[in-house]
């Protein structure tokens, strides 16, 4: 049975391999982040990998939850 009750139309991510660390957008994505969310930049971010979770997205997932990470570091 799957994790997920609800499944998406999305064609889903067929990688089982986590995102490339250190992507040179990664940088440029939480700059964004502090600029948008201030102190919530984590929390923004930490709902978008949330999101993609829920869609099926795990090669999303592991970036958003990589660039959280460097974010409550």
């Amino acid at each position: 049975m799957s994790r997920n009750p609800v499944q998406s139309k999305k064609p889903k991510a067929t990688s089982p391999q986590p995102a490339a660390q250190g992507k040179p957008g990664d940088d440029a994505i939480i700059d964004q982040a502090h600029v948008l969310y201030g102190s919530d930049a984590a929390t923004a971010v930490a709902y978008c990998g949330l999101d993609d979770w829920f869609e099926g997205e795990e090669v999303e997932f592991r970036r958003f939850a990589q660039l959280f990470r460097r974010l409550m570091n």
